[in-house]
């Protein structure tokens, strides 16, 4: 079956043209979508029955469609964050009333009322929309392009003339030096970012008595301030403000954490979508699994109790998305869930050692909106699912958990019907006083239980019946089953309309936890690991870091496989694939926590190992001290010599030393019992022989010759 859903691009092969997929109605039997080829900035309506029409096979082909740039909240600044949201608030009361604003007759007067109420040019207001569709229906296509504009990231710098015209009944000014801008920055840190609240102006004048004063030779207190060409205006000062202030700082600064958490941040969600099928709502949520698992590296080595996130279509009741690791309850934890709901399920199933075909296991999209806790889904981090990805955040409030009951009830399904089964699991006995520790029986790794987990999704989607689900009447008269897979292909079929479809990558992007690393001269080190990417190589970054100095870099990655991380280009907004070097290939298919986790355990080993090295060292000391002690006790008493016929000598005795250690070694061979070779000794007379080798022989038992 094709399908047809929001942000499909169908190319038609017979006039060469491209469509994007604006709105599907909830039968599924017309939408709209946007010529991308054309410039009349009109959606026009087809009907599905024509694209899915056996006569029109080959006419049609359908692709995933990639919006233009990738921007996260990060990369953005106050002013392209203030630009984007100001177009936003005029037309998203347009833009939400589907399918009034694809009719000619709907479109119209909405942007008549848009025009009246903020006397904005229709024309404009067209153009407004043209973005929108053309972006795929998202927020972020009213940010400004400003990186396609002007030197980014350079000042501009002009040589002794003020830029600008002069103001009236201003004095000119002077050009803007860096000693300028170093003054600038000095005086807003010094009067401005506090809780004293002065203006702008009240720092202005501030600046002019610390900076731009005379030297006073005589002894008057007054201050006189240079001429007028050698101070900045006011206008100068604000204008340099404006352009680098930092609103989140400044607010903190100023009005403290407490009033800035209250009404300076920004609020994301609304929870006003009532559209049924497929896709109109998402829920995701945490538990910890019921059971013990033990570390891959180690297998005797037990890590404890994993964190499971599901994403649940709160239509069908299929999982449309899972994660399993040991990162508790928070954006880090549900960021592997979101990215598999827009999965291929069968190449994740297929890392997993499990088979399936597209058809067990259909989900990868976006839904309309998502439903969760109010810990990971009010984290910043949440704002690039609303503007890269179109999606409606809703946070049930405190204490409701029934909200979100259909993921609960899931929850329990898991850990009393599988987890329970399984060796190391929870059982109620385990904290009574004498009880068996069931911990002891852990055997699965985490990658063994997400492969349970997985098996028991597939189960569930296709097979579980749900007797407590309430049908609707056209569903009671289509006869369909109140199964997972049946209820979606259903909605799919008959009222879809909410489902979205976005590039695996472009999704990942948007919801992968971002941290710092640094170019060392070994690598690109992030987690104690150490990457490479091709740009690092034809640049010299890890040659430049062992020169100079180490630098950091903004890393994105996925915690449930650390063998690829995404670093960030400077000055840019695309990034680079890098990949982990071969002497590090050991962490490569390993869940970060497990990592973490090994890393732990190697460092209070070797902390240990430490301890007991340091301890022998002092041991080794103390005996070498008693040799040389004992060394010092045996020269006590000799007969003294002078220095000249104590080195005079040194060959001689060495040749005598060298002779004694010979026939001492000669002595221990004769008095081993096992000894089968008879030495061939010489003895010479008394007069050759020193006394010292005179006293060798008699204790060897030797008679002359």
């Amino acid at each position: 079956m094709v399908e047809i859903c929001v942000n499909k691009l169908i190319n038609d092969m017979d006039i060469g043209t491209e469509y994007l997929v604006l709105w599907v109605a909830p039968e599924n039997n017309y939408g709209y979508w946007y010529d991308l080829k054309s410039n009349t900035r009109k959606p026009l309506m087809f009907s599905t029955d024509s694209i899915i029409d056996p006569n029109s096979v080959g006419r049609y082909e359908l692709h995933d469609f990639t919006p233009e740039k990738l921007r996260d909240e990060t990369t953005l600044t106050d002013s392209e964050r203030n630009h984007r949201d100001r177009i936003w608030d005029m037309v998203k009361y347009a833009l939400e009333r589907e399918p009034d604003i694809y009719t000619v007759k709907g479109r119209g007067v909405l942007i008549k009322s848009i025009s009246d109420k903020y006397g904005i040019n229709k024309s404009n207001i067209y153009g407004y929309l043209d973005k929108y569709w053309r972006s795929g229906k998202t927020k972020n296509a009213f940010l400004p392009k400003f990186y396609n504009c002007g030197a980014k990231g350079t000042e501009r710098q002009s040589a002794n003339q003020k830029i600008g015209r002069k103001a009236a009944g201003e004095a000119h000014g002077k050009a803007i030096t860096v000693q300028d801008r170093e003054n600038f920055a000095k005086a807003v840190k010094r009067y401005y970012l506090n809780r004293n609240k002065l203006s702008v102006k009240d720092v202005y004048e501030k600046l002019l008595a610390d900076s731009y004063t005379k030297t006073r030779i005589d002894k008057s207190k007054k201050i006189e301030l240079l001429p007028a060409d050698e101070i900045p205006t006011l206008r100068q000062f604000r204008y340099w403000y404006n352009k680098n202030r930092v609103v989140t700082t400044e607010q903190r600064k100023r009005d403290g954490d407490k009033a800035f958490e209250l009404t300076g941040r920004s609020i994301i969600g609304k929870a006003d979508y009532g559209l049924m099928g497929p896709g109109a709502q998402y829920q995701v949520d945490a538990t910890i699994g019921d059971i013990y698992l033990v570390s891959r590296f180690d297998r005797d080595n037990i890590i404890g109790r994993p964190v499971m996130y599901f994403v649940i279509d709160a239509f069908s009741r299929m999982v449309t998305g899972m994660s399993i690791g040991l990162e508790g309850p928070s954006w880090a934890g549900a960021m592997p869930a979101l990215a598999n709901m827009a999965t291929n399920k069968v190449d994740y199933c297929k890392d997993f050692g499990v088979e399936i075909n597209g058809a067990d296991w259909p989900c990868r999209h976006v839904p309309a909106s998502l439903l969760g806790d109010r810990g990971e889904m009010e984290s910043r981090n949440a704002d690039n699912l609303v503007n890269m990805l179109g999606i409606r955040i809703v946070n049930a409030p405190p204490y409701r958990a029934d909200l979100k009951g259909i993921i609960e009830q899931h929850f329990r399904t898991i850990n009393t019907k599988t987890a329970a089964l399984l060796p190391g699991s929870v059982k109620p006995d385990m904290a009574q006083r004498g009880g068996h520790d069931y911990r002891l029986d852990a055997q699965l790794d985490i990658r063994q239980f997400t492969q349970i987990i997985i098996k028991c999704v597939l189960y569930y989607n296709n097979y579980h019946y749900m007797e407590y689900f309430e049908k609707s009447e056209a569903m009671i008269r289509d006869g369909v089953e109140a199964i997972p897979a049946k209820l979606w292909d259903w909605g799919i079929r008959n009222i879809s309309g909410a489902l979205r479809s976005f590039p695996e990558e472009q999704v990942r992007l948007a919801v992968m936890p971002m941290d710092k690393g640094s170019v060392t001269a070994k690598g690109i080190r992030f987690k104690g690991m150490f990457y490479v990417c091709d740009k690092a190589i034809s640049e010299g970054w890890f040659e430049k870091a062992r020169a100079k100095r180490q630098w950091q870099v903004d890393v994105l990655y996925d915690p449930r496989n650390m063998a690829t991380i995404y670093v960030r280009n400077q000055g840019d907004i695309s990034y680079e694939n890098c990949l982990l070097l071969e002497w590090n290939n050991k962490n490569a298919d390993k869940y970060l926590d497990e990592i973490i986790y090994e890393q732990r355990k190697e460092s209070i080993i070797g902390r240990q190992l430490k301890v007991a090295e340091t301890e022998a060292k002092v041991n080794l000391n103390a005996e070498i001290e008693a040799i040389v002690a004992e060394a010092k006790n045996m020269n006590n008493g000799l007969p003294k010599k002078s220095k000249r016929e104590k080195v005079s000598g040194i060959k001689e005795n060495r040749r005598e030393e060298r002779e004694i250690m010979r026939r001492e070694s000669i002595v221990t061979e004769m008095d081993v019992p096992s000894a089968t070779i008879t030495p061939q000794v010489t003895i010479h007379s008394d007069d050759d022989i020193s006394p010292r080798l005179r006293m060798i022989r008699a204790k060897a038992g030797l008679q002359n010759d």
